[in-house]
């Protein structure tokens, strides 16, 4: 299976303004045009202004599929263009339904591997200044998800996300958004989530919590 990378986006922490006041993030990236080289940590370019929520090994890379934002700009009746979820890449055609936590992607030079859902937080309606965003996001289930850098590499503008190994446990994305917002009593697929060896350390842990 082949997605194809539609837009590139590295961004540095900033101040700016919003309807509620002043705030720092990385949220707001810029697409780039040039190849970039992808460490264990982020592209080159990119960094997260809060560490202790974002970033790291297991948050290499964001990921937000490309065709969800016809679904928000349908539902809200505006347009967004790349990349107004803060995700470092925006490919067409994947699915929180079908790629499972473990997954082993290659992108350009580099190779990926699935580690859990991304969370949307306030940040999302702070920056669009729509309150609900992030209900409505976890609602839908169109989180988009983290991934960790196994191998580092170039990655050029519009390369195609490869898959190269379909992790064996089938937990997918859908799966853990699922059990993370609308079925936290179910103890069977929590402790089949934490089972799943590349699911992130702070993911499983505070899975277990549930229990």
């Amino acid at each position: 299976m082949k997605y194809k990378l539609l837009s590139l986006n590295v961004g540095r922490p900033e101040t700016y303004e919003t309807d509620k006041g002043e705030l720092q993030s990385a949220y707001r990236k810029t697409p780039v045009g040039d190849t970039t080289y992808l460490t264990h940590l982020n592209f080159e370019g990119d960094e997260q202004a809060d560490k202790k929520h974002h970033g790291g090994k297991d948050k290499a890379v964001c990921l937000y599929p490309a065709q969800h934002y016809r679904h928000w700009e349908e539902h809200y009746g505006k347009s967004f263009s790349f990349p107004s979820f803060g995700e470092n890449i925006t490919v067409e055609g994947i699915k929180e339904e079908n790629v499972r936590i473990g997954d082993i992607y290659s992108l350009g030079d580099a190779v990926l591997q699935v580690s859990e859902p991304r969370k949307p937080c306030y940040i999302i309606a702070r920056t669009h200044g729509i309150d609900d965003f992030p209900a409505r996001v976890t609602e839908k289930g169109y989180t988009g998800f983290y991934l960790r850098v196994l191998r580092e590499g170039n990655v050029p503008p519009g390369a195609y996300m490869t898959l190269i190994e379909q992790h064996p446990d089938g937990v997918t994305v859908e799966d853990v958004n699922e059990v993370r917002y609308h079925d936290r009593n179910n103890k069977r697929k929590i402790k089949e989530i934490t089972s799943v060896d590349p699911l992130s350390e702070s993911l499983k842990q505070a899975l277990l919590k549930l229990l």
